[in-house]
């Protein structure tokens, strides 16, 4: 997080500046109050020039955060779909490696000074590298020990062009990425660092714009694919609706208006038949029938609250230990 903070004092502190008192007593009486009540010679603390008192229990504004990711939660009348998993028919000594879903993260700093003079950034590590890193934009630090699945908060960044730049976090502190970006004033923006084609790193500027006249009780939902060169998803409903297909790598979609509720999704690999319809709403409790052209790789639940915006990121692989994930945030 960047530290914009302009209120340090420098002043050397005495124990006389602490403005804790000991009140003396009238002549021929006590010290009290106007109505003949007594503090006992208990002044509450002054604060300092410059700051202000020191409460315990202060920890900053640091919290710890699972970053949204939880346990599949199977729909109504069925399960969690996992890879490999035929419901029991047939399958024997079937190995199921549970996916990872997520509800929405909100964001650290929803009204963050947004202003035309500044935009909001924050940044997703979708690299599957088992390093963490630093991120920088020009000279300052804004995320430190980044790795793979987490999301920084909301911060500000001033109107105009502004180099990115990529670190390892330890060691030589060598730079991964060096790239420039333009920053709109009064936008919000999510750089997305994921693994390159042809290796290395490469970085992506989400807009988190759109999508603002929004219908009675509803939201706004989104998928974006960062998880490898080449892969390509559609993303369905349990009633085998398709919400977006043949969504690429780098690909991000429009935003679709979703009536507010609790939707379960299922990602499969993309299906070539142009038969295969796309919603052009989300609808809870949206029932077609049929049945899924392709196994499911992973099955996520998300909550769409109405006036709010969503993006699920699908990150990750299914052939290493770091898994095919799904990453819901609120724009």
């Amino acid at each position: 997080m960047a530290d914009n903070s302009t209120n340090t004092s420098g002043a050397h502190l005495t124990p006389e500046d602490y403005g804790i008192t000991t009140p003396a007593a009238t002549d021929g009486g006590y010290s009290g109050t106007a109505n003949g009540g007594n503090d006992y010679g208990i002044a509450l603390p002054i604060a300092p020039e410059g700051g202000i008192p020191a409460y315990p229990g202060n920890t900053g504004n640091g919290t710890d955060n699972d970053y949204g990711i939880s346990l599949p939660i199977a729909p109504e009348g069925g399960i969690p779909a996992y890879p490999g998993n035929t419901n029991g028919d047939g399958c024997n000594n079937c190995t199921i490696w549970p996916p990872i879903t997520t509800l929405p993260i909100f964001p650290s700093c929803p009204n963050c000074n947004v202003s035309q003079s500044n935009a909001q950034v924050r940044f997703l590590n979708a690299s599957t590298n088992t390093f963490p890193v630093s991120i920088s934009i020009d000279n300052t630090t804004y995320v430190n020990n980044s790795r793979f699945g987490t999301i920084s908060g909301y911060d500000r960044v001033s109107d105009g062009f502004h180099t990115v730049t990529v670190r390892r976090a330890s060691g030589l502190r060598s730079v991964l990425l060096q790239q420039t970006f333009p920053f709109t004033g009064g936008q919000r923006y999510t750089m997305v660092l994921a693994d390159a084609p042809a290796g290395g790193l490469l970085m992506s500027q989400v807009s988190g714009s759109g999508c603002t006249n929004m219908n009675y009780n509803t939201g706004c939902y989104r998928v974006a694919n960062f998880s490898y060169s080449g892969s390509s998803y559609d993303v369905m409903l349990y009633s085998h609706d398709a919400v977006f297909r043949n969504v690429g790598f780098r690909e991000v979609t429009s935003y679709k208006q979703a009536m507010a509720g609790s939707y379960q999704f299922y990602v499969t690999n993309s299906n070539s038949f142009s038969v295969i319809r796309e919603l052009p709403m989300i609808v809870v409790g949206t029932i077609t029938g049929g049945s899924f052209s392709n196994d499911p790789l992973v099955s996520f639940q998300t909550n769409i609250a109405a006036g709010n915006r969503y993006t699920s990121y699908l990150i990750g692989n299914n052939w290493s230990d770091i898994g095919f994930r799904v990453l819901t945030v609120e724009d």
